[in-house]
């Protein structure tokens, strides 16, 4: 089956997926706080609390915040329309990133030694970051796939796999439409984790100067795409008197 106009947002889609693994595993490492979605905060505080111990402020923070940032981000859709607000979200979801590591490198100036303060603030911005960037597929795009969790990307690209080869549960014609939407996002997504933790081992703080350098290039991407996501929706039919 031949590209649709649909995939031009692939490549944009392919590299905010790598930024995600970035970000997810830097944030992991530091404070076991994940920062592209919040489902795992939840998991690791409730782990700790049946264990007897007692969650970071951070990582109970992370739901408010990530929640309360998607809600800003809606708002700035709202006033500046789906297209609008493309180039205005992925610039600040990487002002956020560059914020983020000046934060890390200066939680890490005393002797190599974090500053609880800093690096707690420093995670929070990286969950401002990855919210914004969840909540501007949805608002933006017009956009159902996910960059940053990988469950139901990894279902749906299994699905399409066995459509191929066994003829369903999906027609063997769009099996591969399926799998063109989703297998990117999955290697994007799993070669961030991979890069981020070779990063994070090689530079330290510094490594979360690459995930604000590959979110830049997001800009462009964003802003080449056609003006219109929003789904065509078929004209209401009159009324019969």
């Amino acid at each position: 089956m031949a590209p649709t106009a649909r995939d031009a947002d692939l490549p944009l889609l392919a590299l905010l997926s790598l930024v995600a693994g970035l970000v997810d595993v830097l944030g992991f490492l530091r404070l076991h706080v994940f920062t592209a979605h919040i489902t795992g905060n939840v998991v690791v505080i409730a782990d700790q609390l049946v264990n007897g111990g007692s969650p970071h402020v951070a990582q109970v923070a992370a739901v408010p915040v990530f929640a309360a940032t998607v809600l800003a981000v809606c708002a700035v859709a709202k006033v500046a329309g789906a297209a609008g607000s493309r180039t205005v979200l992925l610039v600040g979801q990487s002002l956020l990133l560059l914020l983020v590591l000046g934060l890390a490198v200066h939680a890490n100036a005393h002797h190599g030694q974090p500053t609880p303060g800093d690096m707690t603030l420093a995670i929070l911005v990286a969950v401002v970051a990855m919210a914004v960037q969840n909540a501007f597929l949805r608002v933006s795009l017009d956009e159902t796939s996910t960059t940053s969790v990988m469950t139901g990307n990894v279902a749906a690209t299994m699905i399409a796999l066995a459509s191929l080869v066994l003829g369903g549960p999906w027609p063997v014609a769009e099996a591969p439409r399926r799998l063109r939407r989703t297998l990117p996002l999955l290697v994007g997504f799993f070669l961030g984790c991979a890069l981020g933790a070779a990063v994070a081992f090689r530079f330290g703080a510094w490594a979360w100067g690459v995930p604000a350098v590959l979110s830049f290039l997001a800009i462009p991407l964003g802003a080449s795409l056609p003006g219109s996501r929003a789904p065509v929706m078929p004209p209401r039919a009159s009324p019969v008197h």
